[in-house]
């Protein structure tokens, strides 16, 4: 079956991501989670659409990582620079 044929409906994303139905109404109201169409005065979810969302979540939630040329292990980048001024230890 073609993704592009499957809808879901809010009660069945909901179950599928084990989240509140409330969470997704919150998120449409905020132009936030997958994307999704008005069929009369519900919210249809298009599989294929929700799983290239899923991709996405996925993707911006991998941590990226830095090779160490020295040790030649993987690490985090920082993710903000080091604090100038005073310490708060004093």
């Amino acid at each position: 079956m073609n993704p592009d044929d499957v809808w879901l409906s809010t009660e069945e994303l909901a179950a599928r991501l084990k989240i509140p139905k409330k969470t997704l109404a919150v998120w449409a109201s905020a132009g936030r989670g997958p994307r999704y169409a008005r069929i009369g005065r519900y919210r249809r979810y298009r599989l294929s659409d929700l799983l290239l969302w899923e991709q996405d979540q996925l993707d911006k939630s991998a941590p990226s990582r830095v090779e160490d040329p020295v040790q030649g292990s993987h690490r985090r980048p920082p993710t903000r620079p080091p604090r100038r001024g005073r310490s708060r230890d004093r």
